[in-house]
């Protein structure tokens, strides 16, 4: 499977700096904002959480009309850096009934059985994204993202925000990565998170009565 690189960082304050002031934090490296993506992340495993133990997570993401069944391994984290494997397959319907992909149903075999997944966490981040860029290669994508997470049968939802930085170059380093974050820090404080957002979700459900 693929490798996923990223900063990932807490933040209190939910603000977003402008295109301007993060062009001028990140010089000489360029900045081009993205349009704001509203994101619907669907996490399932089975009531043993027998992915969890195996160290996985499977969800369904949805972006408009498109939509893809991802499988993410736990990784290796250092800090703010999260490195794991992850297979992106694109689903042909947003629905959740849509079945899952060969490629995935491959993966789980012996792990799990597929029969007996059902919903778990459901998050909705509005994400505000910039495209970092290094002498016109595409370096990072740094995202601004605000998370709302449910729980089935679960009346209160669980809201936090996050900043992440995620290679985009295979030969993006991690001292390049952390340059990012640190000029983003000088303008919205940054908190190194050493847990990705479902185990962050499912923490504060839990203090929320799941």
């Amino acid at each position: 499977m693929p490798e996923e690189r990223e900063l990932k960082f807490s933040v209190l304050d939910p603000r977003v700096p402008a295109t301007e002031e993060l062009a001028a934090a990140l010089a000489p490296l360029q900045v081009r904002s993205a349009p704001e993506e509203a994101i619907l992340d669907r996490y399932y495993d089975d009531d043993a959480g027998s992915l969890r133990a195996a160290g996985l997570a499977l969800r369904r993401r949805r972006i408009g009309d498109r939509a893809w069944a991802g499988l993410k391994q736990q990784g290796e984290r250092d800090g703010a850096l999260h490195r794991r494997e992850e297979l992106e397959v694109p689903l042909a319907s947003t629905a959740d009934e849509a079945p899952w992909p060969d490629a995935v149903l491959e993966r789980l075999e012996g792990v799990v059985d597929a029969a007996a997944l059902r919903l778990r966490v459901a998050l909705e981040t509005t994400r505000v994204p910039f495209l970092i860029r290094n002498d016109g290669t595409d370096l990072a994508v740094l995202a601004f993202d605000a998370v709302t997470a449910r729980a089935p049968g679960l009346e209160r939802s669980a809201l936090f925000d996050e900043v992440e930085v995620e290679a985009l170059a295979q030969s993006a380093t991690r001292d390049e990565l952390e340059r990012i974050g640190e000029a983003v820090d000088a303008l919205v404080k940054l908190t190194a998170n050493p847990v990705n957002k479902l185990e962050r979700a499912e923490a504060l459900l839990l203090l929320a009565g799941w």
